[in-house]
This record gives structure tokens, sequence and C-alpha cells, in this order.
């Protein structure tokens, strides 16, 4: 019989664990209860996981400092309320210190009067059956006596330390594929060229207001970013605003005759024009980007902030050729 060995000491912080961790995407449960006295009890957890089939039992943690451990560990039952992918809120308030968790949530009664959540992707009834302590955890092991689901439901994910509303799961494989499955329907760069006409169409009166080209609108945003006291190669210029450098060399002549724009010559090499951003071109371009957001913020008003920011880092990724 070979002598107990113990584990080596961990080669990694706490911060490098947690962000291992964090590469493991899970989806997101509520775990509800009600004390001997009525009171409600819930918390968000996504330490949840299925431990057998027979019996059928599933299992989740809870920190050995927490407030409700008492309540979790000498009730008879608990519910494990997985999230639906509209359920952001609800988990985020519960997840939150201090926060009426209750107030205005809807709810039916389960096994021992644990709450099952109205809307939830899925509820397990759960006995509370056994509990181990594991290092500054508890983790408790139910035996399920009722579920149910939602057909149809999106989960919530939850990756990285942040939630996920919009994932594979959404297309549902059994409903009816679009009808418009044609070369112009599907094909991304038609697809990106009929978004940028939706989003950019109604912009468009705005910058021609202002005495703009689509090429001068571009060259005096790209202006705002570097600020006051910057300045671009025209070279530069004209491959972010995808034009001919001799196209853009004219432009920003023009632009300067305005007083838009200043040119100088640049120190370190004479023969190269720089451009650099007036007061004036500030004002309109400060203008024209305040337009631009809030056209933007309509476009996307029923969009979920985490929607957004895919959309926006999968198109810088697309625009970057990667």
């Amino acid at each position: 019989m070979s002598p107990a060995r113990k584990a080596t000491p961990p080669a990694f912080s706490p911060r490098e664990f947690r962000s291992s961790l964090g590469m493991f995407a899970t989806g997101v449960t509520i775990v509800t209860a009600r004390t001997a006295s009525g009171d409600l009890v819930g918390l968000t957890a996504n330490s949840f996981n299925s431990v057998s089939m027979e019996p059928p039992l599933v299992l989740w943690s809870l920190a050995r400092t927490a407030g409700s451990l008492p309540v979790f560990s000498t009730g008879s039952h608990y519910a494990i309320n997985i999230l639906a992918a509209d359920q952001r809120a609800l988990a985020e308030r519960f997840a939150t210190r201090g926060a009426d968790r209750w107030s205005g949530v809807a709810f039916t009664d389960g096994a021992g009067g644990a709450p099952l959540l109205t809307g939830a992707a899925a509820t397990f009834e759960c006995f509370n059956r056994s509990r181990y302590e594991e290092g500054d955890h508890v983790i408790f092991v139910g035996e399920v006596e009722r579920c149910q689901h939602r057909a149809g439901a999106s989960p919530l994910l939850f990756h990285g330390g942040r939630f996920y509303t919009e994932h594979p799961l959404q297309a549902d494989p059994s409903a009816p594929q679009p009808a418009d499955a044609r070369f112009v329907g599907s094909y991304l760069g038609y697809l990106l060229g009929q978004a940028s006409h939706a989003v950019y169409r109604d912009f468009e009166a705005a910058v021609a207001a202002q005495g703009l080209t689509h090429i001068a609108w571009r060259v005096l945003a790209l202006l705002h970013d570097v600020g006051e006291g910057g300045a671009i190669p025209v070279g530069q210029l004209a491959r972010d605003v995808l034009a001919k450098q001799p196209t853009v060399t004219k432009l920003v002549q023009r632009m300067a005759d305005d007083g838009l724009v200043r040119l100088c010559a640049d120190p370190q090499d004479q023969r190269r024009t720089l451009v650099a951003p007036t007061a004036a071109g500030g004002r309109v371009a400060g203008a024209l980007i305040a337009e631009a957001r809030t056209r933007e913020s309509t476009h996307l008003a029923h969009w979920s902030a985490s929607e957004v920011d895919t959309l926006k880092r999968m198109l810088q990724r697309l625009a970057a050729g990667g």
C-alpha cells in the first residue's frame, strides 16, 4: 500500500485560480428556500451540476461565510431555478448584497414552501439530502422530488465574470428555418451592407447639413479621437477612411480652407503632411458624434448591453481581418 500523499501547495494566486475557473461557461441559477418562520431566502449561484439519474440527485455549493447558510443547512427543502436569458436583471439582483431581492418577484410555492420563480427555464424541487464541508464552501446534494422546464426557453449563461443572453441555444434547430435562403439573404457582405444602410441612412442628413461628405465626416471623427494637439498623417487618414491618398489630400486642403482642419509638415519627415483638428472642426465633430450616438441608441434600444458589446467586438474583429 503506497504511503498517503498530500497535494502540493498551489503555484498560483487566488486571482489566477478564479480567472481560470471563469473560462468554464455555466448556466445561472437562483437557489430559493423558506425559513421556518416563513421568510423567503434566495441567492444567485452557478455552482450547479447533476450527480445521479437514479436516484435523481443534483448539487450546488455555498460559501461557509454566507448568511443564508443556516437556512439551507437546516431546512428540509430548497428549489433550484435555472434562469432564462431574459432574467439577467433577476440574477444580478439576487447576487447583490443588501438588495430587496423579493420585491415584485413572481413565484409559486414548491416543496417545503421553496419559491419557484415564474419564467425560469427549469426548476428543481429538492429534498435537502446531504451536505459536505470542503474548503471554504459547503456542497449541498439535493434529491429531486419534482422538476419542470419551459420548452424552447433559452438559458442565461455566465462566463468570465459576465452574463450572456445571446448564444447558439437561442437558435432552436427544430424551429422552421427562415424562408429567405437566397445568396443575397444570407451572404455576409450583403447583410453588412444592408445593416450599414439601415444604421447610417438617417444620419446622412445630419452630415450633409454640416456641408460635409461621408469621407469628410470620417476624417473629422478620426481627428476628434486624437484630440486637441494631436495630428494624423494624410497617408494614414487615407487608409483609415478607405480612400485613395490623392483624394484625401485634396479633401483635407478644402477642409483646411473652411477652417475645419489645420495642415502642417511632420517635424520628423518634412515631406509628410500632418492633419490636425481645429476648434471649429472639433465643434462640428462633437455635434455629429452626439447625434450619431443618439441614433445608435435608438437603433439598439431593444438590444441588451451584452448583445451590443458582442456585436461591436465581432465587427471590430471582422474589420481587423480576423
